[in-house]
């Protein structure tokens, strides 16, 4: 399945699985919609390749990891300006994002509930989430327990980075206690981004593979990733690994297609095709 751009969106045509024309099928840029559309076959190959398991936009730059630690910085993939930002804005803040979790995580229950992209069946061992946004919905409760991380992430917000709005957006506190893991898996689209900032990271026996590349965590240095590509997460230790998750759009996603597929999702969430809503998981 893809995600195509149609100004046409009449509900007979054979090859869209669904329309979300609320219009009659009017074609004004304000009632424009992506659409979901059959697609071609698939074709398959040894190679590791971005395989989201529900929708693909084509024509995204794909990589399995957009950065690389050098020992001293990050290196940033095509050096985006988009990702290199929010890597910046968050390895500012790592001070905050670790004081104000210690502080509180043992008040605040984990809100980890499996479901939907994130299927209990990949996962051993425990896992326990603080949350910003489920979703793509925000959590208000998240600001009384940790108001300086929430008064952080406001930021990427109110630039429109947040991969908010959407039933695949997430950004929480990722705690992976001792002997667990999460078993290959691919997400359920590719147009977003997933960043982990790591914060608590055990040595040796805990790291991350995607695609074909493996790599471990590095205190205080982001990692991004394009986990539409199949990947998997183990902490063998036995120490909790901690890191905040934090997913954006993808930056060739332009604003006007993110609008097109936004109102996609609201149109989809309004008729209840959407499993669960935008509140649970």
């Amino acid at each position: 399945i893809r995600i195509a751009r149609c100004k046409t969106l009449s509900p007979s045509s054979p090859r869209r699985l669904f329309s979300t024309s609320t219009d009659g099928g009017a074609t004004s840029k304000n009632n424009m919609m992506a659409s979901v559309v059959q697609g071609p076959s698939l074709l398959e190959t040894s190679l590791h390749r971005p395989s989201p398991s529900l929708m693909f936009l084509p024509g995204l730059r794909s990589l399995p990891f957009w950065t690389s630690f050098d020992g001293t910085s990050n290196l940033i993939a095509y050096q985006d300006p988009v990702v290199s930002h929010v890597v910046q804005y968050l390895q500012q803040h790592v001070s905050t994002f670790q004081n104000e979790f210690e502080k509180e995580q043992a008040n605040v229950p984990s809100d980890y509930q499996t479901g939907g992209e994130h299927d209990s069946k990949l996962h051993s061992g425990s896992w326990d989430w603080h949350s910003y946004m489920l979703q793509g919905s925000i959590q208000p409760q998240f600001a009384k327990h940790f108001p300086g991380t929430s008064r952080i992430l406001n930021g990427l917000r109110q630039d429109q980075l947040l991969f908010e709005g959407t039933p695949f957006g997430f950004c929480f506190f990722s705690s992976l206690h001792p002997k667990s893991s999460i078993e290959p898996h691919c997400s359920a689209m590719n147009f977003r981004l997933r960043i982990h900032l790591p914060l608590v990271v055990p040595p040796n026996k805990c790291g991350i593979r995607v695609g074909p590349m493996t790599q471990e965590w590095n205190k205080g240095q982001a990692m991004v990733l394009d986990d539409s590509y199949e990947h998997q997460v183990w902490n063998d230790s036995d120490q909790t690994r901690v890191l905040l998750l934090v997913d954006i759009w993808h930056p060739d996603v332009k604003i006007s297609e993110r609008d097109e597929i936004l109102r996609m999702f609201q149109h989809a969430q309004d008729q209840g095709w959407l499993k669960g809503g935008k509140d649970d998981n």
